[in-house]
């Protein structure tokens, strides 16, 4: 059983720590009005097409490169890139291993250049709405206490937001030194690297898409060099919290490492009882999460507290109801008004988040009025 949504101390307030995957900066750029996808899905077949390139550059005679490029990655819809990295690393020959090279370097340039797209259409507002989800805790009287972020995605979008749009610093768990002591920092572990770092020591960090330092995707994802064991520690000591909150996250089998370390800190702490794991995300994504991991127990919109009734009660054009005292048929009736009504669940979310803190505290005001505009623009 997850704990309750209540602070250590026995307060109301309670500890939040964010898990983001591509879907959570997708949603981001969505709310902006974006027509670009950055997820695997968006992408998958500009990299195929710029595999084909490399391969008619570099590998035209080699006939099992040509053959598992026109076979593997064309008829097969949905291609998993990271178990083929990986498969081709373990091969013997030397020619496939460089050829995984080749794969993560299409990869690379795919995405930052999908980024760099996305940063000439929509300017300084494509990390608006990570912005808001920052300051929403900045709201006096908000009970949820920001402890932090984990993130997978390569991008330096939510860095952007709370540098630029709500001018306060990253605390990256890698230079303990850079961070001032006025409180004012916000943690994101990155734990598979970034575009916006540099490969010197310390890491150089800048809020641009370059070359990076980052882990390829890989199912096997070494991370006991600098500056990755430092990151994973940090990981540890900050799941050390009431809530985890997934955004834009398909957890699955390639997550090994991370699933790990969800499962040790929720259910192997001294003195705590389990964290809860919120879903953010479509009813397909969690029932498939909660089907293959259903010892995270994880929890979707219509199931979370303060939120969820009110959501149920719109869905069934009822007032608040509690979804797991609903019949199955009103259930499915919920589930299926969710499905065709929620097209971005992160944007939806907050916006249930920004109505439950009007009712709540009433004064949406903080320091930057960032997540003030953010309500303004959805009332």
């Amino acid at each position: 059983m997850a704990r309750e949504r209540t602070g250590a101390d026995g307060s109301d307030s309670c500890r939040v720590v964010y898990l983001l995957g591509s879907g959570a900066t997708q949603g981001c750029i969505s709310h902006s009005g974006s027509r670009h996808n950055i997820t695997m899905d968006g992408l998958s077949r500009t990299i195929s097409d710029q595999v084909h390139l490399r391969v008619i550059e570099k590998y035209e005679d080699h006939a099992g490169i040509r053959r598992l490029v026109n076979t593997a990655m064309i008829s097969q819809e949905n291609l998993d890139i990271e178990q083929m990295i990986t498969f081709l690393e373990d091969t013997p020959a030397s020619e496939y291993r460089d050829f995984a090279d080749d794969l993560r370097d299409v990869f690379s340039y795919v995405l930052r250049a999908r980024l760099k797209d996305v940063e000439n259409e929509l300017g300084k507002s494509r990390s608006r709405l990570y912005a808001a989800l920052v300051d929403m805790h900045e709201v006096a009287g908000n009970s949820e206490q920001l402890q932090g972020f984990l993130t997978l995605n390569y991008d330096i979008l939510l860095e952007h937001a709370i540098v630029k749009d709500l001018g306060r610093k990253v605390d990256y768990g890698i230079a303990p030194s850079r961070v001032d002591g006025t409180g004012r920092h916000i943690t994101v572990l990155k734990m598979h690297g970034s575009f916006g770092w540099s490969r010197n020591w310390p890491i150089e960090i800048k809020l641009r898409h370059g070359d990076g330092v980052w882990i390829p995707p890989g199912i096997k994802k070494p991370k006991n060099d600098y500056p990755f064991n430092l990151i994973w520690g940090r990981a540890r000591e900050l799941l050390d919290c009431d809530v985890v909150r997934i955004i834009g996250c398909n957890l699955g089998p390639n997550d090994w490492d991370l699933l790990s370390l969800l499962f040790s800190t929720r259910h192997t702490h001294a003195s705590a009882q389990p964290y809860a794991i919120e879903v953010i995300a479509t009813r397909p994504t969690v029932e498939r999460i909660r089907n293959l991991f259903p010892y995270l127990e994880v929890r979707w919109l219509p199931e979370l507290p303060k939120i969820g009734d009110q959501l149920v009660g719109e869905l069934l054009g009822s007032g608040p109801r509690r979804y797991n005292n609903l019949p199955e048929d009103l259930q499915s009736q919920a589930n299926d008004k969710a499905q065709q009504s929620i097209t971005n669940p992160f944007s939806f979310w907050l916006k249930m988040m920004c109505e439950r803190l009007v009712t709540d505290v009433g004064d949406l005001s903080t320091k930057s009025g960032v997540f003030r505009k953010f309500t303004d623009a959805i009332a």
